[in-house]
């Protein structure tokens, strides 16, 4: 509506395949060209292409494994190397990639220990690191993952797989069981 446009759209590329796994095909992916009509912002490209995948009885550190070995088998076969330049940045696909959770590229990042604080005690330090905080989004997870944004995600130009992200933004994934504050979710 916001760029007063035709458009025909579906649903997910997910719950067809989803539908496929619990059919019984162990493996589904589709290529799908996906748009959003959740409103214009500077934060979401509404219009994208993705690669959904599933993959039966697999868990995240799974699927993580997929993904990397996907893209540095690509940039291999596409570029006879792992190190690719990008934004005249040398960007190293080799497999391996670091894995970190969140709580951890924040503390690294923007040097507060979430897992040390409650709830009041993170809004108190975000607040004291001059973090504008929007309102209704004053909890320990939207506090984090404030942080996240604010601190962390112009500083990582390597292949990181971010793990364990906070069940305020992402309430639909699994949760953590050693933690149901978090989920396991990555990207």
């Amino acid at each position: 509506n916001t760029l007063n446009l035709d458009m025909y759209m579906r649903i997910a590329t997910e719950l067809p395949l989803k539908r496929l796994i619990i059919g019984g095909m162990d493996r589904v992916y589709e290529i799908g060209r996906i748009f959003r009509n959740e409103g214009m912002d500077t934060k979401h490209n509404p219009e994208f292409t993705t690669v959904e995948l599933y993959q039966a009885y697999a868990d995240f550190h799974t699927m993580m494994d997929i993904a990397e070995g996907i893209l540095s088998s690509a940039a291999m076969e596409l570029h006879g190397s792992y190190q690719i330049e990008w934004l005249g940045e040398t960007v190293d696909l080799t497999p391996g990639w670091r894995r970190m959770t969140m709580v951890e590229a924040v503390k690294e990042y923007a040097g507060l220990d979430f897992m040390a604080m409650d709830g009041e005690q993170a809004l108190a330090a975000v607040k004291a690191k001059g973090v504008e905080i929007e309102k209704g989004k004053e909890s320990w997870g939207d506090l984090m993952a404030l942080c996240y944004d604010e601190y962390v995600e112009a500083n990582l130009m390597q292949p990181t797989f971010i793990t364990d992200y906070p069940v305020e933004i992402s309430p639909l994934a699994k949760r953590k069981p050693s933690d149901p504050r978090l989920t396991e979710r990555f990207e």
